[in-house]
Formats: structure tokens, C-alpha cells, sequence
């Protein structure tokens, strides 16, 4: 990450290797795509910022350049990208107000903080969702036609964040949310992909194998907003049916066409879906069934990380090392502390079992 940052402080760059690329309607999708990679790698430097000086100095670059882009609009009425900057710059707008470490940024910070969850509130669909598109429905307000579960669930979580930090919101924004991602809930334990494809429970990618990179940020909202019936069983065993049905998103991953891997899967869900399986199981029972899956996550992104230290799911121009590394980076954070105590309580248990020495007995 610190090798890879651009002389103004941002990550990622519009250039791109491929002669074609996703749909991108006007050029100022790519100041989303900018804006939400850096965001997410600054989120990243956070924790590594306390004790590595050269983090530090990286976030302190980051944030200045963030700080200077200003508020992301959509590329179109019917286009918007933005979403994922709105919903990083909560998150990283949180992480930054909850360390002392940072006190000198809080101010503006703070202020990032309440002007992304007023967009937030402002571009929440008609029916409580969040999405990237709303093609055939150009209004002030997405019509939550083309609603996404991922794109809402992620953005509970960063307002539900956010709030923790002193953000105001009001409640209905978080139950009209919730009630979207129950109108996608399936039986099987997945989520569908968006409102426009709720009623095709038959479609490969409604089904577990296909939505296994997004039903870990569905849980994680449903069981935060109290929605939904997702308690810790509920939680562990969405993990469980990552680890089941894992060979099919590790197909998909680094894939360079979307979707086109079996049961649609994309690789740019994958290490967006396990950043959001380490927050399940931050949250979800402490116990061995937890253990088992935390050590499981852990050694995955051991196996996926690159050479020079990256990794990399999607090449969408030249952000997807950057906002793969952020994800991972994250996803690592939030485990180290579950490994430390596994580390810490087999010791203990190791030291109490050993027998005494001879002389003590």
C-alpha cells in the first residue's frame, strides 16, 4: 500500500490495461471509483498508522487529498457509482473519529461524517435501498427499481458507524433499509441480488452459490438493525455456507469479465464479501464453532495475497489492487485480535494441563 500510493495522496488511477471495460456512462465515474478506493485504503492505514510512521504519514496524505475533493455526485441521473464513496467515507470518517491519535483530524472529519450521511439519506431509493443504477428512472431520488442488497447492507453498516461516532440519522432511514433487504431475503440463506431479480428465487445467482460474496453484509445489517429474525446461529452459519460454496467465488475471482463465472458470480464481490465475513464473526458467538471459521478466513487471505504483498480480485481500471489491498488489509484487522485470544487461550490451557516438575510433587 505505501509503495503504491500516487504523489497527490489518492490511490488507484482511470488507466486501464483492457480495451474494454464496465459500463462507465460519463467520466465522472471515475471520480467515484478514485475517491471510494482511496478511502477505502486510507480506512485500511488506520490501525497500522499507531505504530508504523510511515502509515502514518501515507493517511496523513490520504486524508488531505480526500478532505480536498468535496462532496461526489452521481455521473448521471440514472448512473451512480458514488454510492460506494458515500458509504467508504462514513466508514473511514468513523475510524478516524474513534482514535485519539487522529484528534487533529476529527474537525474535518466530523464534518465529512454529517455531510455523507445527509447524501446518504438523500440518495436512499424509494424503497429503502441503495444502488449504482436506476436506468429508466431519472428523479432526485433513486426509484429502488434496481436496488442492490450488497449496495444497502454496506450502507447500514457505515451509517450504523457513523451514528456510533455522533452521526444523527433518522430511524426510518435504517428501517426502510432493513425492510429492502428483507424483500430480498431468501430461504435458502441468501439474499438476492437486487430488487428487480426479488421474485426470481430460480435464477442461478439468487441461489447460495451465487450469493455467497454479498449474504455476509446482509446478515451483518439485519442482525445490527434487530430485523429479520439474524441472531448468532444465523450469522455463523452464513459463514459457513461461504466456506461450503468458496470454490465457486475463488473461480470468479480476478475474472476479468463480470458475472461470467458459474452462478454469476464476479470477482469484485470477493474481498468486499470477506471483509464483511470477518465483521459476522467479530460479532457473532465467541466459541469453537467461531474459532474454527476464524482461523479459516485468516489463512485465506493468507493463500490469496500477491508476492509484493497485494492482493487482487477485478481488475476494474487500475483501482483494483488498491481497493482489493484496503479490504484485505481490513479483513486481517478485524481478525488479529480474535487470533491473538485463540493464541493466548492455548497457552492457558497448555500450561494448566502440563504436569507439574518432579521436585513439586
Amino acid at each position: 500500500m505505501l509503495a503504491n500510493q500516487r504523489p497527490d495522496g489518492s490511490f488507484g488511477t482511470f488507466e486501464s490495461p483492457r480495451a474494454r471495460e464496465i459500463f462507465l456512462d460519463t467520466q465522472a465515474s471515475h471520480r467515484a471509483f478514485h475517491t471510494a478506493t482511496t478511502a477505502l485504503a486510507c480506512w485500511a492505514l488506520v490501525v497500522p498508522s499507531r505504530t508504523d510512521p510511515a502509515a502514518g504519514r501515507a493517511l496523513a496524505r490520504g486524508l488531505r487529498w480526500l478532505e480536498d475533493q468535496g462532496e461526489v455526485g452521481r455521473a448521471s441521473g440514472n448512473t451512480f457509482y458514488s454510492v460506494w464513496t458515500h458509504t467508504y467515507l462514513l466508514e473511514l470518517a468513523a475510524a478516524v473519529l474513534s482514535e485519539p491519535g487522529l484528534a487533529d483530524d476529527h474537525a474535518p472529519w466530523r464534518a465529512i461524517l454529517g455531510r455523507e450521511l445527509e447524501v446518504a439519506r438523500r440518495e436512499q431509493s424509494a424503497e429503502g435501498g441503495w444502488a449504482y443504477y436506476d436506468f429508466n428512472h431519472v428523479g432526485q431520488s433513486p426509484s429502488g427499481h434496481e436496488s442492490t442488497s450488497f449496495n444497502t447492507a454496506a450502507m447500514v453498516e457505515a451509517a450504523l458507524n457513523a451514528r456510533d461516532r455522533g452521526g444523527s440519522l433518522p430511524p426510518s432511514m435504517l428501517d426502510d433499509a432493513a425492510l429492502s433487504l428483507l424483500r430480498m431475503q431468501v430461504p435458502s440463506g441468501a439474499f438476492a441480488y437486487g430488487t428487480y431479480a426479488e421474485l426470481n428465487l430460480a435464477a442461478d445467482y439468487n441461489k447460495v452459490s451465487g450469493a455467497s460474496g454479498r449474504l455476509q453484509a446482509c446478515n451483518l445489517a439485519l442482525f445490527r438493525t434487530g430485523k429479520g429474525g439474524v441472531d448468532g446461529e444465523a450469522l455463523l452459519r452464513g459463514v459457513e455456507l461461504l466456506r461450503e460454496r468458496h470454490h465457486y467465488i475463488e473461480i470468479a475471482r480476478g475474472r476479468v469479465m463480470p458475472h461470467e463465472a458459474y452462478y454469476r458470480n464476479s470477482g469484485y464481490y470477493y474481498f468486499f464479501g470477506h471483509y464483511y465475513c470477518a465483521r459476522v464473526l467479530e460479532v457473532a458467538p465467541p466459541g469453537d464453532r467461531r474459532d474454527l471459521l476464524v482461523r479459516w478466513l485468516a489463512e485465506q487471505m493468507a493463500i490469496d495475497q500477491n508476492r509484493d504483498g497485494s492482493w487482487f480480485d477485478y481488475p476494474l481500471y487500475g483501482y483494483g489492487f488498491a481497493y482489493a489491498t484496503g479490504f484485505a488489509m481490513r479483513t486481517l484487522e478485524i481478525l488479529e485480535p480474535m487470533l491473538e485470544a485463540q493464541v493466548a487461550g492455548a497457552e492457558a490451557a497448555s500450561a494448566e494441563a502440563a504436569p507439574a516438575p518432579m521436585r513439586d510433587r
